[in-house]
This record gives structure tokens, sequence and C-alpha cells, in this order.
């Protein structure tokens, strides 16, 4: 299992989901706004970056296999699930955890005032909708033409004409 949690509001956020939507063309990151998934957040062990911890709404949260990444680990192992050529910006994991982190705070801290905040996200298509933990409609059939029923070559021949 693969959770990504972002600030919902965050115009940066926004734009880095739509990154990972548009180049994790096998979807194996699934999406959920820190701000609507607290509980699940904590059972995790990632409440405090939960609404209402003490960190709320200060970096991105990457659940991966059980394991909580934050900050910039977060950003650059999700990176590195994502098709090429992006995937290989997440070589700037072998930067000092500190150095990294240190720029990731300085962006989280500015981030309204140079990126803006929002209030609707892209117009989600049904395949987009999917990759979201709050998602409860129909799951897209991955080959639809596998659940057709198919007659067995004995219906076929029977029920042709003879010549």
């Amino acid at each position: 299992m693969r959770y990504f949690f972002f600030d919902g509001v965050c115009n940066l956020c926004d734009g880095f989901i739509n990154l990972v939507a548009d180049y994790d063309s096998q979807a194996k990151v699934k999406f959920g706004a820190i701000q609507r998934h607290s509980e699940l957040m904590q059972s995790y062990g990632a409440g405090r970056y939960a609404i209402g911890g003490e960190e709320e709404l200060s970096t991105l949260v990457l659940i991966l296999d059980g394991q909580v990444f934050v900050r910039s680990e977060a950003a650059l192992r999700t990176m590195a699930l994502l098709d090429s050529p992006l995937k290989y910006l997440s070589v700037f994991i072998c930067l000092p955890r500190p150095i990294r982190d240190l720029g990731y705070k300085l962006v989280a801290k500015y981030r309204y005032s140079i990126f803006g905040q929002t209030e609707t996200c892209r117009p989600p298509t049904p395949k987009f909708q999917q990759r979201f933990l709050d998602y409860t409609g129909p799951q897209d059939d991955p080959l639809p033409w596998a659940s057709a029923q198919i007659p067995p070559s004995s219906a076929l021949s029977s029920s042709s004409p003879s010549l």
C-alpha cells in the first residue's frame, strides 16, 4: 500500500498530486488530503502531521508499506515510484536529510504566499477520482473485454448455418 497525504488547499501540493497522477501510469500511489484523513494517518503513526497534531499541515506524508516518510523523503520516495524520466529526480535522496529538509521547510513555510491556495482542484476524470482514498464509486475494470461472455467454440459451430 502506498498512501500519499497532502495539504488539500495548497496549490503547490495540488500541482504535485497532478504530476504524480500524470506520471504514475501503474497507479501505484493513492492520494488523500490531510484535512480528511486524520484517523487513517493516526492509525499508521503519522498523527502528529494530521489535523490536530503538533505538526499539522507542515509536510507531505507518504506511507509506503507501513513506513511513514515526511518532508523531502516523502517527495523523493514518491518521485521514485513515477515513470521515467521523473523517477530519476529521486537521486537527490543521496543528499543529507538535514540539507534536503532545510530546503523543504523553507518552501513549505512560504508555499501559500508564493503558490497561493485553492478552493477547487483539477476537474476530476473518473480515472483520476479513483486515485483518491475517499473515492466510493465503481472501480474500473482494467480489461473490460475480459468479463465478456464468449460462447464456447462448440456453441458457435452448432449455431452456424450449414452450407
